[in-house]
């Protein structure tokens, strides 16, 4: 089952400002997709230009899969003070398909500034890419990048506000005994995640307060109204702050469904599986 959810489009100035606040002091943007087993977030680093975000991928990753046949995309970006959460429509360029790029109404003419835009936030991190491509060439970042323009319609800034609470070491023992490795496992005892939710207009994605004791996830007033969703596939995932290698990059997102929580404004997630990654590893496991 899915849930409907709206997220209101950005009117005064005043959002607009804060919006930009948020993306320029921000690396990451978190990434939900629609997946055969329900929605998956993972983070990116991301360029911005055009009134749009920009990220890379490559033709294998599982987003360029997901992205060509259901555009419709979620992201959220973070910072200290607010969070933005956003939804729109995921167009993907080719840079070694020309002909392809030039049937899209953005052309060629955008690829240079996008990936400048993207080199231009994130350097230490392009030279991490070479590092790792250099030490592992079989595994590394492969040269078929595919640029995606995330274009949105709707934003709402969450402020980071009553998401915050206290992190806790002991996190489900389910997840360390499905085989995700304990350092991974302890992610899931952080106070706040990305939740993933399914809906009947797309994925969403969502900063929110995380109670690992209960599984319950809490949600920030401007989506309180979905405390009351029916049973939907979701997830919430939880990473490291970013480093500059991706062979460094590590996180965890638990998987599964949520149904009302105790609250107005809460979920609780039935978690049934994980995904995590360490680097160039990414697994999904089934929980206990």
């Amino acid at each position: 089952m899915t849930s409907t959810a709206h997220a209101p489009v950005t009117e005064s100035g005043a959002d607009e400002r804060e919006i930009a606040d948020v993306l320029a002091d921000s690396k990451l943007a978190y990434v939900a997709i629609s997946t055969a087993r329900g929605p998956l977030v993972t983070p990116v680093l991301y360029g911005t230009g055009g009134g749009a975000i920009w990220v890379l991928t490559n033709n294998h990753a599982l987003k360029t899969k997901v992205w060509r046949k259901r555009p419709r995309a979620a992201w959220t970006v973070r910072s200290g003070e607010a969070s933005v959460s956003f939804t729109g429509e995921a167009t993907l360029l080719s840079v070694r398909d020309a002909k392809a790029v030039l049937k899209r109404p953005l052309g060629l003419v955008a690829v240079p500034p996008a990936v400048l835009s993207w080199a231009s936030r994130n350097p230490r991190q392009v030279i991490g890419f070479v590092q790792d491509t250099l030490a592992h060439p079989s595994r590394g970042m492969p040269q078929d990048f595919v640029l995606v323009r995330l274009q949105p319609d709707s934003a709402t800034v969450v402020p980071s506000v009553g998401l915050q609470g206290e992190s806790s070491s002991s996190t489900d023992p389910r997840i360390a005994a499905s085989g995700v490795p304990a350092d991974l496992a302890r992610l899931a005892g952080q106070s706040v995640g990305v939740l993933g939710l399914a809906t009947d207009d797309g994925p969403v994605a969502l900063p929110v307060g995380w109670d690992p004791a209960t599984s319950t996830v809490r949600l920030p007033r401007e989506w309180a109204h979905l405390g009351g969703s029916d049973l939907a596939d979701a997830c919430i995932t939880f990473d490291e702050p970013v480093r500059l290698r991706p062979t460094e990059q590590r996180g965890v997102v638990l998987r599964g469904r949520v149904r009302p929580g105790p609250g107005p404004d809460e979920l609780v997630l039935e978690a049934i599986r994980a995904t995590y990654w360490a680097g160039f590893v990414v697994r999904t496991l089934d929980l206990a």
